[in-house]
């Protein structure tokens, strides 16, 4: 009986991490994550002396006013400052070619590297969306991202997909566990913060109209408001390994992720962070809704 019990319990583990899924979440998840980072960097090309130690913060400086542990281990420039223009420009012809589904593998562990070197030669000049958007970049040069929703399936007339293999797979799962935890730690991080606790952190952000797209100040009048959002913002978060885990509440609670990061997007100007982290959310939908939606789109386009 516990054999029984032990090889069934192992089944399911090794399909939890290795079974073969459906690969059209991750494809919609590329688009936005690499069409999200075409977009950063290419209006970066606009001053690449953030770069360089010619930026507003020297890359000495911007080492030296950060924490140790957030300090890289090691500095990552394979490339003189005076090559910046060069090695950008191809960063943003790959992300604009991984957004179109053309490449692999080998093309987005390219596009990971270029990015990551990008961040580590000045950490000054880089925010949340940067480092969110390279760590989900890294996981996804395992995956095989580029076999659904390719521009190049449209010239070769492909019809029936591949699911998964078992690297893939794993990738998958990985960064439906991270962003799980990457939202969980934030939560709990938040109760260390007094001004969470009492319910004025967001006023400090709202009030301040360098951090805001809008005049918040009417909120004075109805101050009820700002706590409520704060200790929603923290049960929101803490809560979202649990409720994306369960099927009942798992549409309801990327719903309220969808809601709660548009109003960073549209309020605090913040659409890059915003869009990297709904990026994820294409893993844990149905690959049957996903399907249908793609029958639809591509039945009114051929209309």
């Amino acid at each position: 009986m516990i054999k029984k019990y032990l090889t069934h319990a192992a089944k399911v583990w090794d399909h939890f991490w290795f079974g073969p899924r459906n690969l059209l979440g991750l494809a919609f998840m590329r688009i936005a994550l690499c069409g999200t980072m075409f977009y950063l960097y290419a209006v970066r090309l606009a001053n690449l002396e953030y770069y360089t130690d010619a930026s507003w913060i020297p890359r000495i400086h911007a080492l030296d006013v950060m924490g140790e542990l957030y300090k890289p281990l090691f500095m990552w420039m394979m490339w003189p400052d005076s090559m910046n223009p060069i090695a950008h420009v191809l960063l943003v012809v790959l992300l604009g070619l991984l957004t179109l589904g053309i490449g692999g593998r080998w093309i987005m562990w390219l596009a990971w590297i270029l990015d990551a070197a990008f961040i580590q030669r000045n950490y000054a000049a880089n925010f949340g969306a940067d480092i969110i958007a390279a760590l989900f970049l890294f996981y996804m040069s395992f995956t095989q991202s580029c076999e659904r929703l390719s521009v190049l399936n449209l010239f070769r007339k492909k019809t029936v997909f591949k699911q998964s293999d078992m690297v893939s797979s794993m990738m998958i799962r990985m960064m439906q566990v991270q962003i799980s935890v990457l939202y969980a730690y934030t939560g709990w991080e938040k109760l260390k913060g007094m001004s969470w606790w009492d319910g004025t952190a967001l006023w400090s952000v709202l009030a301040n109209p360098q951090m805001t797209t809008a005049n918040f100040d009417f909120l004075r009048n109805v101050p009820w408001v700002i706590p409520m959002i704060a200790y929603s913002t923290m049960i929101y978060e803490i809560y979202f390994p649990a409720m994306v885990s369960w099927n009942k509440t798992r549409y309801f609670w990327l719903a309220l992720g969808v809601f709660f990061h548009s109003g960073i997007a549209i309020f605090m100007g913040l659409g890059a962070f915003a869009m990297t982290m709904m990026s994820t959310y294409f893993l844990f939908l149905d690959p049957l809704i996903l399907e249908r939606f793609t029958v639809s789109v591509r039945d009114i386009i051929k209309k």
